[in-house]
């Protein structure tokens, strides 16, 4: 073998390689979306008209099993919308009192601390 045919034999090699990890990469990343539908029928998830991303739930200090709030983008541009949390898809929601936007970040605030392990649910829904 010439030592060009080597060299197009290893760029194509480091090429596959390159594609192989894109590939990798991207099907993580997709994974790592949340649907309405639940996460791979693992019975979380959430509940909305919108699409909800960069969701982040703010820990009670005292109490790190409880939260307080939830951060969250939507794709929309809501006027006023609510969000609340739920054990099941269809279960008793407990309903942020306050939520508020800050430029593309709604924070929604809980009147109580709430049991990290009862939020498998996120429903976020216009206010009517």
């Amino acid at each position: 073998m010439t030592k060009q045919k080597r060299a197009q034999v290893r760029v194509l090699g480091l090429v596959s390689l390159s594609l192989i990890i894109a590939a990798t990469t991207y099907g993580f990343a997709e994974a790592n979306t949340i649907h309405t539908a639940g996460i791979l029928g693992a019975g979380y998830g959430v509940k909305s008209s919108y699409e909800v991303t960069k969701i982040s739930y703010i820990l009670d200090l005292s109490d790190p099993s409880k939260f307080k709030a939830v951060d969250f983008v939507i794709d929309q541009q809501g006027t006023e919308i609510i969000a609340g949390v739920s054990a099941t898809e269809k279960g008793q929601i407990a309903w942020a009192t306050d939520c508020v936007k800050s430029d593309a970040l709604w924070n929604c605030t809980f009147a109580e601390s709430l049991d990290v392990l009862a939020a498998d649910w996120l429903h976020v829904t216009s206010v009517q």
